[in-house]
């Protein structure tokens, strides 16, 4: 272990929140962390000691903190060459988003070109995470099982990072932040879990040897062409949602993505691609905002025979297989017998069978009641039956006009104000809400 003066590190105030009183520890066995240390940084304030076991499946060190007054903060250490560090603490220094990690302070070591940049303590790398807390599989143990989408879980931590992401392509907009594109590599997102075991993502990386010199303004602009070491601002947004994408196939590892994803990752993927277009992806939304759609859909043509005239001369959905699989002509009337032959007809469907999760359904069904218990397990057979027909719902509602703002935008904003990430271009939509009143 070797001593080195810390030639410049950033102050920080202690979060009481995070500091253990600690009393002073055996020199032979500095804290209670695996592996021996690996290296002593001191200075004036706060000794760094890092470790040689790193988290697993991730590039960080453990590490901790030592204060003079006897306090002990535990933390983890990222390694990197010494103007990358300046570089990504910069950055990261100037975000604040709830799912962009604060960095505490830069450690360099000296005689080296190295330094440390640390960090707040976290659970594990994304890659940890198993698959089937990220998305809904039919079977786990089955490479080749089924998919439904997310899970809950899954959804809020890939919202998380999608509003991350918008998050920072508002900066480049601002001139917050250099022109950097953000890193997805799996090893270098963190999460943290609760007692409640919910996880929070945290975005920690650029890639800093893009753009050394990425402050140009005619850049920014994205007027004209993007020089060999500069692109533009719209390039970069772009970057980020195509990483984004990669990431949604990286977690799936195996299997194959559902409908809905596999169009939202082909949207990430395009080479011209708009955070305006990829709010209306259903691959995105969470179940609620799924049925909170159809209704709101109902209430535009309840009692409005023109509008009920255009969905009557727009294509179905494609819902006769799910129809006929749950038997709900079983118990109505002959007259009065659903059929799929337009738009109105599969709304009336998915309204009262999927929104309101009719009981007739469960008492006239002769399958497996689990498959229509409530009105998640309505969805799932949705899904399987007909992958695509929010897909194709939302295109054609988006065609008619008739719904202006996405309902993604209604949680998922809201969210990100409560948690103070949101951008200058959300503070429109937050007070025509009525957020920020």
């Amino acid at each position: 272990m070797s001593t080195v003066e810390l030639l410049m590190a950033p102050k920080r105030k202690v979060n009481e929140s995070i500091v253990a009183n600690l009393p002073v520890p055996d020199p032979s066995m500095p804290i209670k962390i695996p592996g021996d240390s690996k290296i002593e940084i001191q200075n004036r304030s706060r000794n760094l000691t890092v470790y040689a076991s790193k988290v697993v499946d991730s590039v960080a060190y453990n590490a901790m903190l030592s204060y003079p007054e006897g306090q002990q903060e535990k933390c983890v250490a990222v390694c990197r060459r010494l103007e990358h560090a300046h570089a990504l603490f910069d950055i990261l220094a100037s975000c604040s988003h709830s799912n962009i990690i604060e960095p505490i302070g830069i450690w360099e070591e000296k005689g080296t070109k190295l330094a440390y940049i640390v960090f707040p303590c976290f659970d594990g790398p994304l890659s940890l995470i198993p698959t089937e807390e990220i998305f809904d599989v039919e079977d786990a143990t089955n490479d080749k099982s089924y998919t439904f989408g997310f899970t809950d879980q899954g959804c809020k931590i890939f919202v998380e990072m999608f509003m991350a992401v918008k998050y920072v392509n508002d900066l480049y907009d601002d001139e917050q932040i250099p022109l950097k594109a953000l890193n997805f590599d799996e090893s270098k997102i963190f999460y943290q879990l609760n007692a409640q075991r919910d996880y929070r993502v945290l975005l920690t990386d650029f890639k800093l040897e893009i753009s050394p010199t990425g402050n140009a303004r005619n850049n920014r602009k994205g007027k004209g062409k993007a020089s060999s070491t500069v692109p533009t601002v719209d390039e970069l947004k772009v970057a980020n949602w195509n990483g984004l994408g990669q990431l949604l196939q990286k977690l799936h590892k195996n299997l194959g993505l559902h409908a809905e994803l596999n169009h939202f990752a082909e949207l990430l993927g395009k080479k011209t691609v708009k955070y305006e277009d990829l709010v209306w992806e259903a691959g995105l939304w969470e179940h609620n905002s799924k049925v909170q759609f159809i209704r709101e859909i109902y209430w535009h043509y309840n009692n409005d025979e023109a509008k009920i005239s255009q969905l009557k001369l727009r294509a179905s959905l494609g819902l006769k297989s799910c129809i006929d699989k749950l038997e709900v002509n079983k118990s109505r009337e002959p007259n009065k017998e659903i059929n799929d032959k337009s738009l109105y007809n599969s709304l009336f469907f998915l309204r009262v069978y999927m929104v309101a999760h009719r009981d007739d359904l469960i008492k006239g069904y002769s399958g497996a009641k689990e498959t229509v218990e409530d009105r998640k397990a309505v969805v799932r057979l949705l899904m399987k039956e007909c992958p695509t027909y929010m897909v194709k719902l939302i295109a054609e509602i988006r065609h008619l006009g008739w719904i202006k703002e996405s309902p993604f935008l209604r949680t998922a904003l809201r969210k990100s104000a409560d948690e103070g990430n949101f951008g200058t271009n959300d503070i429109s939509f937050l007070t025509w809400s009525g957020k920020l009143h």
